[in-house]
């Protein structure tokens, strides 16, 4: 049984986009992050179901220092 991937959007400022795909990214094949937007600071970042809680609470944790907001999450569609 395959697990279901949420695609989560991430509005954050331009200066932190590195940071924060550094930090997400450390874990290998814990999750992708894509930028969706550049000009917007809208990244998308793709996390299997059973971590979307836990990711959703380490971005809680991580907003002021990286400012940055969660705007919406939702199954994902398979697209990059």
């Amino acid at each position: 049984m395959s697990a279901l991937e949420y695609d989560l959007y991430v509005k954050i400022e331009e200066e932190d986009i590195h940071m924060i795909n550094y930090m997400l990214e450390a874990e290998d094949n814990l999750l992708n992050v894509r930028n969706v937007d550049p000009k917007t600071g809208l990244l998308k970042i793709i996390v299997i179901d059973t971590d979307l809680n836990d990711m959703l609470r380490l971005l809680e944790y991580l907003k002021d220092d990286l400012h940055l907001e969660v705007v919406k999450y939702e199954p994902s569609r398979g697209v990059l």
